[in-house]
């Protein structure tokens, strides 16, 4: 190893002084890197564009030293070179094309420190050199399986090393030719990915399919110099990313988030976490971003990237748990494979099953899309999953079409559902890890050859599955995919507390809190999807709130004024509204029903005074049966008459305060049942009473503006006295 050390002691580079520069230096478009932190700090979203050249999924993406060029491959079997500074500010799309081309997928990237060679590996088990000046073919390097991973030494412009299906890990040195490689490592299941230290050549990071995340030193290389966190549940570890300074190493693992650990330490420094992020289909990458790496990045099987600020990170603490709100960007439209971060431009590249490359910047250009303080409108792909495809895709690229495929999309689609739902309870799969977690459609094939149509039916429920899930509404959740992975929630946060090197943290209290959220935000939408079908078949401009609302409003329909009048009598489409309404009316009467029982029942286990009991209890009886002999009256009415405009607009100001009452069940359990019993009794004398006062508009008016202002004053008097005459 004498001649790397000599190599290297004439050729490093210090990073540490360039970085000090780069920061006291302007960069592209007379812009500090003060400036660009200070808008990633505050960004809630990006601006982005579209790069569009490929005729299939990009599998492959890296920049430049210095950030001027991009280098892309994918399932189309060509290297594709973009200038930066061009696309920023143009829509060209007119990318250099490497004359050589693989026989199969491309799968990797690496540029040489100077910038004068690209390097690609792929499926065909070749690596090859191409000059980034001419594009012409400048040495090949075959191996014994398809490549998966390969990194150019930054210290230097002659050492490469590679990562192999056949679970080797090679080191090469380019002044010697066509030599035997120093084999670094030799295992019988897969190396997904390998990385050079940036500062010290000697030292190699790498992801393998059985054994997760490993440090190498090349000058002891037969045992690891530090075997990361082994996680049993997740060995398969498919991505290792550096920061600039090499002082934080990013992990990514099947089924689990971004884990941050030192170099120095086996154990993490913490693992990142949102309940909406899943990678298990495809090989994805991790990775810093950010002018001084304060980010961490990473795609997702649904369709979203995610970004994790390290604000407020104890980078010298062990076992965190980082749960705060990521960033979550959305744009693609299918799963999202490869990120990496362009620090002198500050520029995001991401890609994966769509043909195109997407740039990011916290900065608006000419033709760009999105903005930076204000999240998307919509957190996810707005077009319809696909739930059924072929055995098989068939590629053909001859016709160098560059739109979207849909027979791939399709492919993919039912690919991350059937993997959520054959997915058991011991985190198993019908097929390897390794053929599981690929990142195109040659490495999906084996997974894929088992697929068969997505079945629309729920998931049978097991003790993976999250507890009451399925009775959140469905607005919650956008899509199938992102149901089936709340239905998975439980066994995601398992592995994941695990992944932070078996701190003892309390799963049940992570899942109720996230639970609990979910639960909130789908009472929510219950109740606007309620309110808004009232509005819709009503025709309301404003919807009662109250108990006093909903009379006032009666009284003031019974003027001839109701919003049904515009529906004819004796027609069908109205016939139909009106049965339909009829059933939504005694499903909510049964609600209302069952949340009153449980709030008396609440209160009468609190009750302390044995009088207070006994009157509770004579009372109880005969309120329910009161109340369901109401409820049975108002169902057998509109499902026997057709109703008239005026007794359909009191039916309908009445369901729709009881929607309201409905709304304020979770915030009052602990309300007092006697106070609910009284303003129900207080609302039905209100009801009886404008009913008799509609003589004429002018004294039905001023019976509504009475009974708006002096409900809440006589309700106590009024509901005890009733109860009273009742007993």
């Amino acid at each position: 190893m004498n001649y790397a050390r000599g190599s290297r002691s004439v050729e490093c580079l210090n990073l540490d002084v360039s970085l000090r520069l780069r920061e006291n230096n302007l960069l592209a478009g007379q812009l500090s890197a003060g400036i660009f932190r200070q808008r990633f700090s505050a960004a809630e979203n990006l601006y982005q564009r579209n790069l569009t050249g490929h005729y299939g999924c990009v599998n492959a993406l890296e920049f430049s030293n210095g950030g001027q060029f991009l280098a892309s491959g994918g399932d189309d079997k060509r290297v594709l070179l973009w200038n930066i500074d061009q696309e920023v500010v143009t829509a060209l799309g007119r990318p250099q094309v490497m004359n050589e081309t693989h026989t199969s997928n491309i799968f990797c990237l690496g540029f040489d420190t100077l910038n004068s060679h690209v390097f690609s590996g792929g499926n065909d088990d070749l690596v090859i050199q191409h000059d980034l000046a001419t594009g012409k073919l400048l040495n090949y390097f075959s191996h014994e399986g398809p490549v998966y991973g390969l990194s150019v030494d930054r210290t230097s412009v002659h050492l490469l090393s590679v990562a192999t299906e056949s679970g080797e890990v090679l080191f090469y040195d380019l002044r010697l030719g066509n030599y035997e490689p120093l084999t670094v490592a030799k295992f019988r299941s897969p190396f997904n990915a390998v990385e050079f230290h940036p500062l010290n050549g000697n030292f190699l990071a790498t992801a393998n399919a059985k054994r997760g995340a490993m440090l190498w030193d090349l000058r002891q290389h037969k045992n690891p110099l530090c075997q990361f966190n082994y996680i049993m549940e997740s060995p398969s570890c498919m991505s290792v990313r550096f920061n600039c300074s090499g002082s934080l190493l990013l992990t990514l693992h099947r089924r689990l988030p971004p884990i941050l650990f030192s170099p120095s330490s086996p154990e993490p420094v913490g693992t990142f976490y949102h309940d909406e992020y899943f990678n298990s289909c495809t090989m994805k990458s991790c990775s810093f971003a950010g002018p001084q790496d304060e980010m961490v990045v990473s795609g997702s099987d649904n369709f979203n990237m995610f970004i994790w600020r390290l604000d407020g990170v104890d980078l010298d603490a062990k076992n965190q748990w980082i749960d705060t709100p990521p960033v979550i960007l959305t744009g693609h439209r299918s799963v999202v494979n490869q990120v990496r971060f362009n620090r002198q431009r500050c520029l995001l590249a991401s890609s994966g099953v769509e043909k195109v490359i997407k740039l990011w910047s916290p900065f608006a250009q000419h033709g760009w899309e999105g903005s930076l303080m204000s999240p998307s409108s919509k957190p996810y792909c707005n077009r319809t999953l696909h739930n059924s495809t072929t055995d098989h895709v068939i590629q053909d690229f001859s016709s160098c079409d560059t739109d979207e495929d849909q027979v791939m999309l399709a492919f993919f689609d039912t690919l991350v559902q059937r993997e959520l739902e054959s997915w058991n309870t011991n985190g198993n799969h019908t097929n390897s890890d390794s053929t599981s977690s690929s990142s195109s459609l040659e490495r999906s094939e084996e997974l894929g050859s088992s697929l068969s149509p997505a079945s629309d039916e729920e998931p049978p429920d097991n003790e993976d599955v999250t507890p009451n899930v399925s009775e959140l509404s469905w607005q919650t959740h956008p899509n199938r995919i992102f149901y089936l992975i709340a239905k998975k929630r439980r066994v995601l946060l398992q592995m994941a507390v695990k992944g932070t090197g078996g701190q003892q943290r309390s799963v049940d209290q992570l899942l109720a809190r996230l639970n609990g959220e979910q639960k909130q935000a789908a009472t929510q939408a219950r109740i606007s999807d309620w309110l808004d079908e009232t509005h819709r078949l009503f025709g309301d401009d404003e919807l009662p709130t109250t108990s006093a609302e909903a009379a006032a409003r009666r009284s003031f329909d019974q003027l001839g004024r109701s919003p049904l009048q515009a529906i004819p009598q004796h027609n069908p489409e109205s016939l139909h509204i009106n049965f339909a309404q009829v059933r939504r009316k005694r499903k909510l009467l049964r609600l209302h029903l069952d949340s009153r029982k449980r709030s008396r029942n609440a209160a009468r286990n609190r009750a302390s005074d044995d009088s207070i009991e006994e009157e509770y209890e004579s009372n109880d009886t005969d309120n329910d049966e009161a109340e369901e002999e109401e409820a049975e009256d108002a169902y057998s009415t509109d499902a026997s008459t057709d109703a008239t405009s005026d007794d359909d607009s009191t039916s309908t100001t009445s369901m729709t305060s009881m929607e309201a009452q409905l709304s304020e069940t979770y915030s009052s359990s602990s309300s007092c049942p006697l106070l609910v019993a009284i303003e129900t009794n207080n609302n039905n004398q209100m009801a009886s009473n404008n009913n008799h006062k509609a003589a004429d508009g002018e004294a039905s008016v001023a019976a509504m503006d009475i009974c708006n202002t002096e409900s809440s004053a006589d309700s106590t008097t009024s509901s005890s006295s009733s109860l009273q005459n009742e007993n």
